[in-house]
């Protein structure tokens, strides 16, 4: 259904409710004329509601497409520079030039494209930033929150991408997006060199009740790496020894394998 549908309903709805309500009032006494005059009111009031929520949704979700046609366009290297031609040498010893050659066009970016990531996520994160902080209840808002803790994450800006998973984490109450964020800020806290941290944030990210939203093999792989790092080999044996338990056709039995036998040759 169209916003404009939605809308007309709603209006419509509402305006049937209090042709409903003037009705009774006709036909009833004074004191049950105060109800339905705060009836009324209720209903005025939820309607304006309606319309401002709906409002708000839209102007959120513009923002965060605009800021993802810059964070997910592509990118498009220059090509690397041309090898110089190698200069012969005849038997007399006098060099031969090489043969002219048309030199190559200078590379032009194409148009939506960037040459790094880095320069992606540079022009990407004020509007993603902006589209946040601007709605930052809304799902567009944390979404774009999100996406800003990864950019900042790629380009080492490791404590702004902490701050700002810990508001997704905060903001979007055990949603999916608030896992995933916990997961962002455990990568964020190992690349800190904060193993213990890191550990926390991926035991609670390894429950039963996380299995709904996320790859718990995955998340065993990471934790073991960490407890790993933390100078734990003994944890980390239990945990790889966990994914090739619980996920025996996992796709990381082979990678929980191979660490095992590495932290065997350790001793």
């Amino acid at each position: 259904m169209r916003r404009s549908e939605r809308h007309h309903l709603k209006e419509n709805a509402v305006a049937v409710a209090l042709v409903g309500l003037r009705d009774q009032l006709q036909g009833s006494g004074p004191a049950f004329g105060i109800g339905v005059a705060l009836g009324v009111v209720a209903l005025l009031l939820f309607g304006g509601y309606s319309m401002w929520s709906d409002r708000t949704t839209s102007q959120a979700g513009a923002l965060l497409a605009g800021a993802l046609v810059v964070a997910d366009a592509p990118v498009v290297p220059p090509p690397p520079p041309t090898p110089p031609v190698p200069i012969s040498i005849e038997a007399d010893g006098e060099p031969v030039p090489p043969p002219t050659a048309t030199p190559p066009a200078p590379f032009v970016q194409p148009a939506g494209t960037y040459p790094t990531v880095a320069a992606k996520m540079t022009d990407a994160l004020p509007k993603l930033l902006e589209a946040a902080d601007a709605y930052p209840e809304t799902q567009a808002g944390v979404t774009a929150r999100y996406r800003a803790a990864t950019g900042l994450a790629a380009l080492g800006r490791h404590d702004e991408s902490a701050d700002q998973y810990r508001q997704v984490i905060e903001q979007d109450d055990a949603g999916v997006y608030a896992r995933m964020a916990t997961l962002g800020l455990a990568d964020v806290e190992l690349a800190r060199g904060s193993y213990d941290s890191a550990i926390v944030l991926l035991v609670e990210s390894s429950g039963l009740e996380a299995a709904e939203h996320l790859p718990v093999d995955g998340v065993l792989m990471r934790l073991g790496q960490a407890y790993d790092l933390a100078g734990r080999p003994d944890d980390a044996r239990a945990t790889f020894q966990r994914v090739l338990d619980e996920f025996p056709l996992s796709l990381y039995s082979a990678n929980a394998e191979r660490e095992l036998e590495a932290l065997q040759a350790q001793g």
